[in-house]
């Protein structure tokens, strides 16, 4: 399992990103929101140049990109470039930069429609896009985000096994789930890692009017037990942190401190279990 840092949660700046990802000791990230817009929305010539000499004068890997394609309703009159501008950049720009998995979202849902079963137009988005990523040999990663057809792991498994296609895989956040009413551990887990590529490591609790985020273990999220298991189980993916506290660079060191924590902990523990 691969610990990976979500840029914007430091600088939207690639290089103070990267100088504080790089100061300690981490080398991997995803590229989410970049200077001025989500990655993927702006491939002029030069703007690639600066991006490909930043990210190798810090000599770090990129592990994913998000460009926020599909987070939006299928009706809306912008999906027609989310389908067949931003969507086919951003597989390129992944090839590009060797990232191997680009990371869409589910549509959302029209105003007023409960959760339920995922509708066939939005399906036929994944299913075209998963295609189109499957050719460049990428990965795709759904995302579940609160208002869309995919707000929990069941959800996300659900569109997955219904589009059918081998490179539509699952980027999961918990604490999404659990904000919708499904806890992280061990069902939801279970649930989705047969498909699992990507976790987003974050943490919150719920303080009687709404959750707030807060350093990963102090949280309602589980954080702990869930990088256990992906320990335990080998997992070869992402954990990507997008804690999403404040000050951001400040919660996001501390964060990555914590996380590597657990994970060094996770790991005693199975090599210990293996030992007998």
């Amino acid at each position: 399992m691969k610990l990976a840092v979500i840029t914007d949660q430091i600088s939207r700046d690639v290089d103070t990103a990267c100088e504080q990802i790089t100061s300690w000791g981490g080398r991997d990230l995803e590229l989410r929101s970049v200077w001025d817009g989500p990655i993927g929305s702006n491939l002029a010539p030069g703007f690639l140049d600066d991006l490909c000499a930043t990210l190798q004068r810090w000599d770090v890997r990129v592990s994913g990109i998000a460009p926020q394609a599909f987070k939006l309703k299928v009706s809306d009159p912008a999906m027609r470039y989310h389908r067949r501008i931003l969507l086919p950049a951003s597989l390129h720009l992944a090839v590009l930069l060797k990232a191997p998995v680009v990371h869409v979202g589910a549509p959302r849902r029209p105003d007023g429609v409960p959760r339920g079963t995922c509708p066939d137009e939005a399906l036929e988005v994944l299913a075209e896009a998963a295609e189109l990523a499957g050719n460049l040999g990428l990965t795709l990663g759904l995302e579940n985000e609160l208002g869309s057809w995919a707000e929990t792991g069941s959800d996300l498994m659900a569109i997955v096994k219904a589009v059918g296609h081998h490179a539509l895989q699952i980027t999961w956040d918990p604490v999404i789930g659990m904000m919708a009413g499904e806890p992280p551990f061990p069902n939801a887990y279970q649930t989705v890692r047969p498909k699992l590529v990507s976790i987003r490591i974050r943490d919150a609790r719920y303080t009687g009017a709404r959750y707030e985020h807060s350093l990963p273990g102090d949280g309602s999220g589980m954080v702990g037990e869930l990088i256990a298991a992906l320990t335990a189980d080998s997992f070869p993916g992402t954990a990507a942190l997008d804690p999403q506290l404040t000050p951001r660079l400040e919660g996001s060191r501390a964060a990555y401190e914590t996380v590597e924590k657990m994970i060094a902990t996770a790991a005693r523990a199975a090599r210990r279990t293996a030992a007998g």
